[in-house]
């Protein structure tokens, strides 16, 4: 295949997809692991690192694609998302006016064992609200890491069954967790 010739956008999501699960299960996974991360900013700062690494500037620049943290979509703040730019208008316009497709959109917590469940819940309410009334090209990653200690049968997911039929193929769960059974954090991409 030759690499000058930009990539059909249903092709540069998968490769997006591939590359958003393999930072969550090699990369944060990896730096958790060496005590890398503080909390939700350096996850953040983290996953927009290796995300950008995983697809390089070659791959980003040819498929006028962008990496933005702490993005406004409707009124809300979104953590990380990979978007498609208007190479023409980017050249006198503000850059967040020149977006003309979200490829995707990743939530981001990192919680210690005290947290109430509704800091993670708010997160999935606004991925499920902008889900609802989004184009059908946008996939979504709830990127969870909760330190506490679980047996594996004690384990749901975030997307009750109701939220699953309406994510089905465009919301991905990254958990992570520690396990009593393997005694060690355990990371999963769920896709539903």
């Amino acid at each position: 295949m030759n690499n000058d010739i930009p990539l059909k956008r249903e092709n540069y999501t998968q490769v997006v997809k591939r590359a958003i699960l393999k930072v969550w299960t090699k990369d944060i996974k990896s730096d958790y692991n060496k005590h890398l991360l503080l909390k939700e900013d350096t996850l953040k700062n983290a996953f927009y690192y290796h995300l950008r690494k995983r697809l390089g500037d070659t791959f980003l620049n040819k498929n006028n694609l962008a990496i933005f943290t702490e993005f406004f979509i409707v009124g809300e703040r979104i953590d990380l998302v990979v978007v498609e730019i208007d190479p023409l208008k980017a050249k006198s316009n503000y850059l967040g006016e020149c977006v003309i497709n979200i490829l995707a959109v990743v939530e981001m917590k990192y919680k210690g064992a005290n947290v109430q469940d509704g800091i993670f819940q708010a997160d999935v309410d606004k991925i499920m609200n902008y889900l609802i009334n989004n184009e059908k090209e946008t996939l979504f990653y709830l990127a969870f890491i909760r330190e506490v200690w679980f047996h594996e049968d004690e384990i749901d997911y975030w997307l009750i069954p109701e939220q699953q039929i309406v994510a089905k193929d465009r919301v991905t769960e990254l958990l992570a967790y520690h396990s009593i059974e393997q005694e060690k954090m355990i990371w999963l991409a769920i896709e539903h």
